[in-house]
């Protein structure tokens, strides 16, 4: 006979109100979503770079050859930073952690990270299982807990910046967000997407 686990019915708890609440809180920003037109600047923005990079690569035959040596080119470039970002232990962080601290070559130590912060409601930090992000990316978007929303896999890398790493969270527009999100998602290449997929050590917690 198996006893009650606090943890398990947190979480039980926690998923019910995310399905629940999912499908209102998509409802009201679907309901409260109002584009806008594009800005002088910013048509002038697409012209002068969007259109002109199209140009480069698609406007004839001749410039499609030169596309796959620049997209390789710059895919492994991206994921080249990334890496470089995801080991470094001052480029993300203010604590000397880095991204590999617990997920050395982006699988897991295989023990807990604990949060710097400690809960005001128990006074006490949390251990948290450390996950492998070899194949994570293919599971997000996803709800978290700590976000307590579905999140993209770059406001997770985030998540992990401010709340382990003790920094600002990377700027999504910045070159450092787009290539630590590019080694991340590198790690799931040949994996079958399955949005929302709950890792196998949560399900073990749940089932203790």
């Amino acid at each position: 006979m198996k006893t009650f686990s606090p943890l398990r019915g947190l979480v039980t708890v926690v998923v019910a109100i995310a399905v629940t609440l999912g499908v209102v809180t998509l409802t009201a920003q679907e309901m409260g979503h109002k584009p806008k037109p594009l800005t002088k600047e910013q048509k002038m923005m697409m012209k002068n770079m969007a259109m002109k990079n199209m140009d480069t690569y698609m406007s004839s035959k001749d410039a499609m050859m030169k596309l796959p040596k620049r997209l390789k080119q710059s895919q492994d470039e991206a994921i080249k930073y990334g890496e470089e970002l995801f080991n470094s232990k001052t480029a993300l962080s203010t604590n000397g952690q880095a991204c590999a601290s617990c997920h050395p070559g982006g699988g897991t130590t295989g023990g807990e990270a604990e949060t710097p912060m400690a809960s005001e409601l128990t006074g006490e930090t949390y251990k948290l299982p450390i996950a492998s992000l070899i194949g994570a990316a293919a599971t997000f978007p996803k709800y978290k807990v700590p976000s307590d929303g579905v999140i993209t896999l770059g406001d997770m890398a985030n998540n992990c910046v401010m709340m382990f790493m003790m920094a600002q969270p990377v700027d999504p527009a910045s070159r450092e967000y787009k290539a630590l999100t590019a080694y991340v998602t590198s790690l799931s290449n040949d994996d079958e997407i399955s949005v929302g997929k709950v890792p196998e050590m949560m399900k073990k917690m749940m089932e203790e």
